[in-house]
């Protein structure tokens, strides 16, 4: 504890020009509570002198409401909604969009159809031929049969030419050269037949040969037909594909296509809505502005005169030896020991305890200046041996508290 603690207590008073100032801004800190103004009403609201309670302004609101176009809109979209006939319409789209469905299904069954693998009456069957025309194509088979009227078209030729012509030209010769006849003129005969007869074959060769080389090149043609109409059945089923798809993509739109009007007449009425809560918040900061200016101007006025008010305040600190306190402990020889007689003290109170001692504030007498400590006459109670009294004072060695 070492010689107590000092208690310093200090007062202070305003400026003596601030005093008429403080006055007047206290007083008209109390008018404005007084009036109410530091407890303003809540936009919208004023206070009704007859009930003493707040009621809401409905000339001041503080919410935008609908607009005529967005209720217009909300209305028209409900008519739709529950209209019957938005009913007949919707069952008009379903079924429009159920055909279109139907069809693209139809088509899609017929192209998986064509891309599974084929046979080759299959194949025919996307062609304009029947399975065994289009497999004497893909063959490249020739039908003889046409070459039994050839042939017999050929003969009528050349024995018209044979008996017309060649056989009467040689019995005129023979018969001017040599007449009765004789075995010349056989010989002649028979070779005229013969090259006739050649002719024939030779002519009915080149036509089966010419056929032959136009059957072999119809073959590559009718297997690239097949292959074209399959393809062409294929793609058939692709836009079946995309018909579904396009169907069921247009539904939703189809049914939402009234409701896009309503949509923009609700968007020019949230725009001035929006406008209109605008206003409403700009009226809103004006009233609160406008309601914290006679406070503001109270803050400010004090700030303009702000400076020490006065007041009093007590600090407590270590407190130093008295002079009979250093003359004690001198003559002691020890620092530890301090004067705590209570009969060398004045204006002695209570403050607290001190390691389970009751310690109390005061000042020696002669001397104002204020300290904390025990007194030596209760620690002689308890603990004698920490009491030591020099020339009829008693000090407390508090070495040994």
């Amino acid at each position: 504890m070492s010689g107590g603690s000092k208690v310093q207590t200090t007062r202070t008073e305003p400026w003596e020009q601030q005093k008429p100032y403080l006055e007047t801004g206290f007083q008209r800190s109390e008018d404005l509570y007084s009036s109410g103004a530091m407890e303003p009403a809540y936009y919208g609201t004023y206070l009704d002198p007859a009930t003493g309670s707040y009621v809401t302004d409905p000339n001041l609101p503080t919410l935008a409401g609908f607009t005529p176009a967005e209720q217009a809109a909300q209305e028209a979209a409900l008519t739709y909604s529950t209209s019957p006939l938005t009913e007949q319409f919707m069952g008009a789209a379903q079924g429009g969009l159920g055909g279109m469905l139907d069809y693209g299904q139809g088509a899609m069954g017929y192209g998986a159809g064509a891309a599974a693998p084929l046979t080759q009456d299959q194949y025919a069957g996307y062609t304009p031929f029947s399975g065994s025309q289009y497999g004497d194509l893909l063959s490249g088979q020739v039908n003889t049969d046409v070459f039994g009227p050839l042939a017999d078209a050929y003969r009528t030729e050349a024995m018209g030419q044979l008996t017309g012509e060649v056989l009467p030209g040689l019995r005129t010769a023979i018969t001017q050269n040599q007449a009765g006849g004789g075995t010349r003129g056989d010989i002649l005969q028979a070779n005229a037949v013969a090259a006739a007869q050649q002719r024939i074959s030779d002519n009915l060769a080149r036509a089966e040969f010419d056929a032959y080389q136009q059957a072999q090149n119809r073959r590559m043609d009718a297997a690239q037909m097949g292959l074209g109409a399959q393809q062409a059945a294929m793609g058939y089923g692709m836009s079946g594909a995309d018909a579904t798809r396009g169907a069921l993509g247009q539904y939703p739109s189809t049914l939402q296509a009234p409701l896009s009007m309503t949509d923009a007449a609700s968007a020019v009425g949230g725009q001035q809505r929006a406008m209109e809560q605008a206003a409403i918040d700009r009226d809103m900061q004006r009233y609160e502005y406008q309601s914290q200016v006679p406070i503001t101007g109270l803050q400010n006025y004090l700030a303009g005169i702000s400076g020490e008010y006065g007041g009093t305040s007590q600090a407590v600190g270590a407190g130093g030896p008295s002079p009979m306190m250093g003359i004690a402990a001198a003559l002691a020889g020890n620092p530890a020991l301090f004067t705590s007689d209570v009969r060398v003290k004045e204006n002695i109170a209570p403050a607290g305890k001190w390691k389970d001692h009751n310690a109390y504030t005061f000042n020696y007498i002669g001397d104002d200046t204020r300290y904390r400590s025990v007194m030596a006459q209760e620690v002689e109670q308890t603990h004698p041996q920490a009491v030591v009294e020099i020339a009829g004072i008693k000090h407390v060695d508090y070495s040994k508290l």
